[in-house]
């Protein structure tokens, strides 16, 4: 919440990369799973699970990366909890929210094995987050991530850890995937565990109170629930001059959310790129009790 004499906002970044992590100044607001996964080890986590079924040219590229590992699997669990042991240090305490793997398979359609996951004709809009989570084929994607949590909160000791959870549909897939999480051995509020939701759907803002009954916190990203609002591809440059940090319906939502999350008495963070070219988003921001906003 801001104080009444706060003019400006303050910021946190999006962990990408552990490179972030030598500057003593880095603020982290939000760890990507997605961008570390890619920055550090590069390869599909369907290809991980499933090696065996990758051509044989394919697959010694892919084993070849585990190095001293042995298992592919261990190297990219290894290398993953290290990355959030580092970088929950560095928060001192103070909780470190991870993002667990919310891209579409346009945006994964790089990663080394990406051949094993389906080609969509709207991959924005396909399967992805929880309906992802959920899906049986490709349930030891998921389980590598929650190994990786797990080794980092109890191995390591960094309870400090908290999950964000993308793309979240309904209230059904609430339930899904604190069940899923169950399951894997990450109960939400064991051991102090914390789970919050991805608000990035215009669903998810508009029945933000009923959502929050799931989750002990959200964090909302105003350029996803912009591009759902409008049905606006922010990678499509011929459609720039429709950003509009200003736009009605999309801070109508945020406001909803924002209200949602006081009244319940749960922390909303807020995640945006585009803040430091949006002087009147930060006006509006600070005029909503927001002083922190987390960007890239």
């Amino acid at each position: 919440m801001t104080n009444e004499n706060q003019t400006e906002l303050n910021y946190s970044e999006l962990l990408t990369n552990t490179a972030q992590l030598a500057n003593d100044e880095c603020s982290i607001g939000l760890v990507s799973l997605d961008a570390l996964s890619q920055s550090l080890i590069g390869i599909h986590p369907y290809a991980v699970v499933d090696t065996h079924k990758l051509d044989d040219k394919k697959q010694q590229e892919v084993l070849g990366l585990a190095g001293v590992h042995g298992a592919l699997s261990e190297y990219y669990v290894s290398e993953l909890t290290n990355a959030l042991v580092n970088a929950a240090q560095k928060m001192k305490g103070k909780p470190l929210k991870v993002k667990l793997s919310g891209a579409d398979s346009h945006t994964r359609s790089e990663l080394l094995g990406s051949e094993l996951e389906s080609k969509e004709i709207n991959p924005v809009i396909g399967l992805r987050g929880v309906s992802r989570f959920a899906e049986k084929m490709h349930r030891g994607s998921f389980e590598l991530e929650c190994e990786i949590i797990k080794r980092a909160r109890n191995a390591e000791g960094m309870a400090n850890i908290e999950l964000v959870i993308p793309f979240v549909r309904t209230l059904s897939e609430s339930a899904t995937i604190i069940d899923l999480l169950a399951e894997q051995g990450l109960c939400r509020g064991a051991d102090g565990l914390k789970v919050h939701i991805m608000c990035e759907l215009p669903g998810n803002a508009l029945l933000a109170e009923k959502f929050l009954q799931y989750f002990d916190g959200m964090v909302i990203d105003i350029d996803q629930l912009g591009q759902f609002t409008l049905g606006l591809d922010q990678s499509n440059a011929s459609l720039s001059y429709l950003h509009d940090d200003q736009n009605e319906a999309v801070l109508s939502l945020v406001q909803q959310a924002l209200k949602s999350a006081s009244n319940a008495g749960k922390p909303c963070d807020v995640i945006t790129h585009f803040i430091h070219q949006a002087p009147k988003l930060q006006r509006w921001l600070l005029e909503h009790d927001v002083d922190t906003v987390i960007c890239q």
